[in-house]
């Protein structure tokens, strides 16, 4: 089957990016979280909200270098290619920051495809876009969902998975690695908590 993958907190853990590069990018005290939300709410506790906008900036251009794929995200790939599934990667972020320096994002994410992924045989296609799709909003990220004629998605956000032009032919798989959207399969939705799970996911589909 062709399988869509969400890419960003999907393919991509960012707990490191984050740790690494807050360290980098600011002087914190020791009891703030080198996370996400620890740093966020700092910053914006201290009246610094622009300083986390041009964080993510910096995150998700440059700062791409410190990103790791999920455990079991290479080699759970390379079993769904072995098995003769057709894998895509179709996934929305915006080209320039909102705030500092103008990094081009996309092509932040397509250096980090082509080291992370292709260098493994992932993916390789990468150059001409046919396997690999950064679209700049939710609308476009969906339409190519349904173009493409996905027949499953892998994403980690709910609202992808529920929005109203989410097309019917494609099932969706929310990844869920904290384990926070418990109610997503009492509500006869598919979810999986690490990416070893996915083949099993897929088979029940």
């Amino acid at each position: 089957m062709l399988i869509g993958l969400d890419f960003d907190n999907t393919i991509v853990c960012y707990d490191e990016a984050i740790a690494r590069l807050a360290d980098e990018m600011f002087e914190l005290p020791t009891q703030v979280r080198r996370t996400k939300l620890g740093l966020r709410d700092y910053l914006r506790d201290e009246g610094r909200e622009p300083e986390w906008t041009a964080f993510q900036g910096e995150l998700y251009g440059p700062g791409m270098r410190h990103a790791q794929p999920f455990e079991g995200a290479i080699s759970t790939m390379h079993c769904l290619v072995a098995e003769g599934h057709e894998l895509v990667i179709i996934s929305h972020r915006s080209r320039r920051p909102y705030a500092g320096h103008p990094h081009d994002l996309h092509g932040a994410a397509r250096d980090w495809v082509a080291d992370r992924l292709q260098r493994k045989g992932l993916f390789c296609a990468v150059g001409d876009e046919a396997c690999v799709h950064f679209l700049e909003t939710r609308e476009h990220k969906i339409e190519m969902i349904a173009n493409l004629g996905c027949e499953t998605f892998l994403d980690d956000l709910p609202e992808i998975l529920n929005a109203p032009g989410f097309p019917a032919a494609t099932s969706g798989i929310l990844f869920d690695p904290a384990a926070i959207n418990m109610m997503w399969e009492k509500c006869g939705h598919y979810r999986i908590t690490s990416w070893g799970q996915l083949p099993d996911a897929l088979l029940s589909l």
